[in-house]
């Protein structure tokens, strides 16, 4: 196995993922517009007077559908200008909305900006906020999404740190969802062998189909490397096969590339516990 390995991993699967949220429609905002009485005490400071007011235009910007891009960084400027860093922090990482954070809906409701500004007053997020992500990324079935808020090694923070002390960029997934509910998941592993032999295991976790699923490659009683394709919470069960494609990585252009090796099995899996 050299340092750089592509994997392809095809799982069919029996249930149908969750529905897609996409397309959000916009609307253009008007002068009298929800949106402008809801945020109007943005000018100026001093009308802010509680957390229930900052929370109800937090509310607005996930929720109204004259929501507006243009207003989410002077509304959270003015919220994180009357309440203190650590208050708006933790005000974001509430289950206040609807049973959810604030980010859990802009997630849902595909309003980026307003994920990625509320993500910047989260220095320390708590893993039941990153719970929450999970869910909301399991909705919209965004990999990108997941791994750009760094979900896929949030329960796997020792590899993480190991592979950060070795210099090692993050891993690359790529997935491409096919018909009759199967998908393949393409893996750049980066330094797989100094990786595996440092610590025994490396996990990769990706998002696909509307469930959460770890690619654990680790090595054996007898220093055998084994591969399994494991489930995680909250992912419904589910019933397939998978098919593990290892290519060798070509040393130059003009070198034989050896035939992949393939494996296929069967499975019946339930989510694991973290």
């Amino acid at each position: 196995m050299t340092s750089k390995s592509d994997v392809s991993v095809t799982v069919p699967c029996n249930s149908l993922a969750p529905p897609s949220y996409d397309a959000i429609s916009t609307s253009t905002v008007l002068a009298d517009s929800i949106w402008s009485k809801l945020c109007r005490w943005v000018f100026p400071r001093a009308s802010l007077q509680s957390k229930e007011k900052c929370l109800s235009c937090i509310r607005a910007i996930v929720s109204s559908p004259d929501y507006s891009p243009s207003f989410v960084a002077q509304t959270v400027s003015a919220c994180v200008a009357t309440l203190p860093a650590a208050e708006f922090s933790k005000l974001l990482q509430q289950l206040n909305i609807e049973g959810h954070t604030a980010p859990y809906w802009a997630i849902v409701n595909n309003r980026r900006e307003a994920l990625w500004a509320f993500m910047d007053f989260i220095p320390d997020p708590s893993l039941a906020f990153y719970s929450d992500l999970y869910l909301a990324c399991m909705m919209v079935g965004d990999n990108t999404l997941f791994t750009q808020l760094e979900l896929n090694e949030t329960f796997k923070s020792q590899y993480k740190s190991l592979r950060q002390f070795l210099g090692c960029p993050p891993d690359e997934v790529q997935i491409q969802e096919l018909s009759s509910g199967r998908f393949v998941a393409s893996f750049c592993v980066r330094m797989f062998q100094k990786r595996l032999r440092t610590a025994d295991a490396i996990p990769i976790e990706y998002l696909a189909r509307g469930r959460i699923w770890t690619l654990w490659v680790y090595l054996d009683s007898g220093r055998k490397w084994v591969a399994t394709c494991q489930l995680e919470e909250p992912s419904l069960p589910v019933e397939g096969s998978n098919q593990l494609r290892i290519e060798a990585h070509r040393k130059s252009p003009d070198c034989a590339t050896p035939k992949p090796l393939i494996i296929t099995s069967e499975f019946s899996m339930i989510s694991a516990p973290r």
